[in-house]
């Protein structure tokens, strides 16, 4: 139970694909703390209920709780490379973008723009190494490359290469989350499979909300 931890967890959030309504719900029934960080695993665009509505639900979540980290996903990373500083030149070559930009008439807020800046392409804390696509075995966060980091690489997945600390990752999905002891895969589908899922480090305990078919 978190109430019998004395210091600070840590809560990982899987691929959110717009799924906003999912993202509400699993926020509401974690059980988390002024001192606890919450970090988002990336791929906050395209493909689900409404990108922009969860892009704008995280900045209001932000401030309310600042101890929040925000990962950057291989979907971000792909508007961010039509975002000149002011405004979207047009949806990315990637799926799912093109619907969001027509629900917006073109007009996406600027606010999303600016708030993907600041994403980060990774982090690390005591508990794990954060990235969403994964680490290139035997190179260490700062050593792996960033495509790598946003994309993913090669033979990551498969394998068991001890970087220290867990790496806790999305971008895959898989239809439970994955739990082994060098990696943390938490990339469930919300938006094909209706399962937005968390993990609170460092024990290992895993949240999900559900999508009411």
């Amino acid at each position: 139970m978190v109430d019998s931890i004395e210091s600070p967890v840590t809560y990982a959030i899987g691929d959110l694909h717009g799924e906003v309504t999912l993202l509400r719900r699993l926020l509401a029934t974690l059980p988390l703390r002024d001192e606890d960080t919450v970090v988002f695993i990336g791929d906050y665009m395209d493909r689900g209920e409404d990108s922009i509505a969860t892009v704008l639900a995280l900045i209001e979540f932000q401030q309310r709780h600042p101890r929040c980290v925000f990962v950057r996903g291989n979907h971000d990373e792909a508007w961010l490379e039509k975002w000149d500083d002011l405004c979207f030149e047009g949806p990315p070559d990637i799926e799912g973008a093109l619907d969001v930009w027509e629900n917006c008439a073109g007009k996406i807020p600027y606010a999303v723009g600016f708030w993907l800046e600041q994403t980060r392409i990774g982090y690390e804390d005591q508990y794990a190494y954060y990235v969403h696509g994964g680490l290139e075995p035997g190179r260490t966060l700062q050593g792996t490359a960033n495509i790598a980091k946003i994309w993913g690489v090669r033979g990551f997945r498969r394998s068991d290469y001890d970087w220290g600390k867990p790496v806790v990752f999305g971008h895959w999905i898989s239809p439970e989350p994955i739990s082994q002891p060098n990696k943390i895969g938490i990339d469930t589908g919300a938006y094909k499979h209706g399962v937005l899922t968390a993990v609170r480090l460092p024990d290992r305990t895993f949240f999900q909300a559900r999508r009411e078919w």
